[in-house]
């Protein structure tokens, strides 16, 4: 027995029906809150597979879209960010408008994007890892490694197509001081989801040649807070805190900053400012070499002009001395002269004095020594005599 269903709809009938109602009941767009599970860019549409969680389980989910129109549109409105907000995980505020299709089922029409919420949500988390990050005292620990006094030889972790790499090696080459720099680049992606990843792979093959380098360099060009959230991850910033080189962060944002650029050895605003860092070292390093040089040299000068003068007082005091010395000795000399003179027999003859001398020439001072019959000669002022003694 046939059974006959009256009132029955096609399926085409009844997605068209549901067209209609959704069309006649939704005509306006209006704000959700959701969460990003997939996207794909396919003909210059982004399709986008949204869900919203309670206590981590998915209970709603549905597909979204933005035309290539809309996309321009929200692009001209926030920027690059816009690629930053569309990332699987993140929460988003986005204005729809519900659509049904016959053989597509219903899709939302993405009209905007509001930023704010997402970038709410990236701060909160940001403040959670620093907290975590200060907690487990990583913030000061790169700044302690031991660095060598000159920093030329460098490992730069960029993308080749940064535009602030460019900068820092023209800064860096074209000093006016002509200092020679080794750069090594290691590529990595500077913005995206990949960026964490592919930045630490590159700190680990550079520490594993830590002998051949001074310090490492990260930078990038300029870009939005959106765009520099990978640089607040907590693994990427560990492995910066605990690198056995010294880390120079130059990610190219004046206003912002992100938590590499806490851990790291030194924070700068740009990559140009990198290049003037590590010159500036490099200029100190030769101005506190000459500087000793200079001090050097001075002090061997002083040393030099002390001891002359020491040597000329000597040779003052040594010329004194001597002269003394001579005036002395004539003085004694003097005195023996006139002792001398005193006793020089002359002198006594020239007086009326005679000496005695014996047959042997032995001067008598005695008449005890005056023997009878001997012949004894007695010299006098103008010559000597004979005597015999009876």
């Amino acid at each position: 027995m046939e059974t006959t269903i009256k009132n029955s709809f096609t399926l085409f009938e009844l997605n068209e029906h549901l067209k209609r109602v959704i069309a006649f009941n939704m005509r306006d767009s209006f704000w959700i809150n959701c969460e990003i599970s997939d996207v794909t860019n396919s003909k210059g549409n982004i399709y986008i597979a949204l869900v919203e969680r309670n206590d981590y389980k998915v209970h709603a989910r549905a597909q979204a879209v933005i035309w290539k129109g809309a996309l321009e549109q929200i692009k001209q409105k926030i920027g690059d960010s816009l690629w930053s907000i569309l990332q699987v995980g993140r929460q988003v505020l986005i204005k729809v408008h519900v659509e049904y299709h016959e053989l597509y089922g219903m899709k939302l029409n993405i009209k905007d994007i509001d930023p704010s919420v997402t970038i709410g949500q990236l701060e909160l988390k940001r403040l959670q890892v620093l907290k975590q990050l200060e907690s487990e005292q990583f913030t000061l620990l790169n700044a302690q490694v031991p660095v060598s006094l000159v920093w030329q030889r460098v490992a730069v972790i960029s993308s080749p197509k940064a535009a602030g790499l460019q900068d820092f090696l023209q800064q860096l080459n074209s000093n006016p001081h002509q200092y020679k720099f080794y750069c090594e680049i290691f590529e990595a992606v500077v913005q995206g989801v990949n960026t964490p990843q592919e930045v630490i792979s590159q700190i680990e093959k550079i520490e594993k040649r830590k002998e051949d380098f001074d310090c490492i360099v990260i930078v990038r060009g300029g870009g939005a807070r959106l765009d520099l959230i990978g640089f607040d991850d907590y693994d990427l910033c560990v492995a910066i805190a605990t690198c056995e080189l010294p880390v120079l962060t130059g990610i190219g944002h004046d206003i912002d900053e992100t938590l590499a650029d806490l851990v790291s050895y030194q924070k700068l605003k740009t990559p140009t400012a990198v290049a003037e860092f590590l010159l500036q070292r490099s200029l100190t390093f030769e101005t506190n070499l000459l500087q000793y040089a200079l001090d050097i040299k001075q002090n061997v000068v002083q040393k030099l002009q002390l001891e002359e003068s020491k040597i000329t007082l000597l040779q003052q005091q040594m010329k004194t001395g001597i002269k003394n010395r001579f005036k002395l000795a004539h003085q004694v000399l003097e005195s023996l002269e006139d002792k001398l003179r005193i006793l020089d027999p002359n002198t006594l003859l020239s007086r009326g004095f005679t000496v005695v001398v014996d047959d042997d020439g032995k001067m008598l001072n005695s008449i005890d020594q005056l023997d009878k019959g001997c012949e004894y000669t007695l010299h006098l002022m103008d010559g000597k005599v004979k005597v015999k003694v009876v």
